[in-house]
């Protein structure tokens, strides 16, 4: 429990008799969300929506710690301490994390016998502070599982996809609500029923990271995110440039790609000690979805699609009658 939490230098069991419980670090590694940004357009007629992510911004993240106090703990003191200005420096040395945090406010205690058990929440105001780029480095050998972040496999991240991910992409989005008249003199609704348009939505991955120790896990997992939020320029066409942080997640199994952006990510599990684990819910929002007719395309017994000649197309079973 010692030399696990230095707040502004200090020892926080050695000096307060307090440490963080059990699971306690997991809202501290989760990402900040991104602020929403603005939608530009939610054309009626058209699924999906357009975003303006062309300068995107992560928001304050607040998050509860859970602490335990044992022995002649002095949490007076250390709430005091807390509120000495605003901001602190935490060290989480079992994590190897450092960040400013404010207090925002205690969320409920209990007492026992010799004990106490607390929750503070905080806030962290400066997501990424002086975060510089290093490219990840994964040494755990994941395999590939065909999900890709603008054509790059979660693998390289050391990032596994869990189950229950492929089903929350293929779920249908809600309509948009065509024109509606309820009028009270007539039972029923008038609605205008010429087209079904569907609206964008929201698709949570579950996702683990595992690393060799601490080093890589910050290396893989802060590159993650300065990957999926960074601004790219995209060429549309006829000399037109635009710059977005949206992105394009491919998986294989569908063989279709799905336009996107970061929202927010929650941390389940994190395991620190020896080989890190860290799994968390990515939250990816898809500006335009829809369900298409199902497709039969021919493969190689190894699951391989078969193309024509020319390459350029894959060979389509309906068009033969299966």
């Amino acid at each position: 429990m010692k030399n696990n939490l230095y707040i502004d230098g200090t020892d926080a069991f050695t000096r307060f008799g307090v440490f963080i419980a059990e699971g306690g670090h997991n809202e501290v590694v989760a990402f900040p969300a991104l602020k929403a940004p603005e939608v530009s357009n939610d054309w009626a007629e058209y699924d999906g929506i357009e975003v303006d992510l062309s300068d995107p911004k992560l928001d304050t993240k607040e998050f509860e710690i859970k602490f335990n106090a044992v022995g002649m703990y002095q949490t007076g003191d250390f709430i005091s301490l807390l509120s000495d200005g605003a901001y602190h420096t935490f060290e989480f040395k079992r994590i190897g994390y450092t960040c400013k945090l404010r207090l925002v406010s205690e969320v409920n205690v209990a007492l026992y016998i010799g004990a106490k058990s607390f929750s503070l929440k905080f806030a962290d105001d400066f997501p990424l502070r002086d975060y510089k780029y290093t490219a990840p480095l994964s040494t755990t050998n994941i395999p590939t599982q065909g999900y890709e972040i603008d054509g790059i496999d979660f693998s390289v991240y050391g990032i596994r996809v869990l189950e229950g991910s492929e089903a929350q992409i293929l779920k249908a989005p809600a309509v948009k609500k065509n024109m509606l008249r309820n009028l009270s003199t007539q039972n029923g609704a008038i609605y205008d029923g010429k087209q079904v348009v569907y609206q964008h939505k929201e698709v949570a991955l579950n996702c683990c990271l595992i690393a060799k120790n601490l080093t890589e896990f910050w290396r893989n997992y802060n590159a993650f995110l300065h990957d999926l939020i960074k601004v790219v320029e995209i060429d549309e066409g006829e000399g037109v440039k635009v710059q977005t942080a949206e992105r394009s997640l491919f998986v294989e199994s569908t063989y279709e790609e799905y336009p996107c952006y970061y929202k927010s990510s929650k941390v389940s599990l994190f395991s620190p000690d020896d080989q890190v684990w860290c799994a968390f819910t990515l939250t990816l929002v898809f500006t335009a979805f829809r369900v298409g007719e199902d497709e039969y395309l021919l493969a190689s017994e190894a699951g391989e699609l078969i193309v024509t000649e020319d390459g350029e197309f894959y060979i389509d079973l309906k068009s033969y009658g299966y």
